[in-house]
């Protein structure tokens, strides 16, 4: 996913435009154009009702406008930063003398540590634990909330990360996600994975 569409993502889930706001705005600009009663009058004052329409919708899209753009750049900063980070925490560790597997599993540590990610818990099961070759990693992750908006924006970051761990380590990276409220269903998932480890 491009910087751009991330960043406009966690913008829109930040100010809160979703469906029914967007619905809201487009229902504000129909009932304009519907009571513009310049529409109804001779020809002669048809440009001037389309000028009034123009600044009708204006007046409804500004503060969207205003309270995004400025958002949207923080946010685009924002992000590039933490790809940069996440890309020098990726080249330390692998550079670091330790087994692949230790390298993968203090790469994982160090990331989702950070608050920004909304993980709670981190657990690595599978072949990354095992003495048979690792083709793959495979993480579970409990996420500090369960708002369904927070949860769409953790796993969009997360995003990330499994693509710079694919760069890294030259393996990919299975997430699979809990919520704050599903410890049961985590540890039954737990249970039937075997052999697992706490990584945070």
């Amino acid at each position: 996913m491009s910087l751009l569409r991330r960043s406009t993502l966690e913008t829109v889930r930040a100010l809160g435009i979703n469906v029914p706001t967007v619905l809201a705005v487009i229902l504000g600009i129909t009932f304009s154009v519907l009571v513009v009663p310049r529409f109804l009058t001779p020809e002669t004052d048809a440009r001037a009702g389309f000028a009034l329409l123009l600044l009708e919708i204006a007046a409804w899209l500004s503060p969207l406008v205003i309270a995004f753009v400025p958002l949207l750049a923080s946010t685009l900063i924002g992000i590039a930063h933490r790809d940069r980070s996440l890309r020098a925490k990726a080249r330390m560790v692998a550079d670091s003398a330790a087994s692949k597997d230790d390298r993968m599993k203090s790469f994982l540590r160090n990331v989702v540590q950070d608050p920004w990610y909304g993980v709670a818990k981190c657990y690595a099961f599978g072949s990354v634990l095992g003495d048979y070759p690792t083709r793959d990693v495979d993480i579970i992750l409990q996420f500090n909330s369960s708002k369904e908006s927070d949860v769409r924006t953790y796993r969009d970051r997360l995003r990330s990360v499994e693509g710079t761990f694919q760069e890294f380590h030259g393996l990919e990276l299975h997430v699979q996600t809990f919520l704050s409220t599903e410890d049961e269903a985590q540890q039954r998932f737990l249970d039937r994975a075997g052999l697992h480890e706490r990584i945070t």
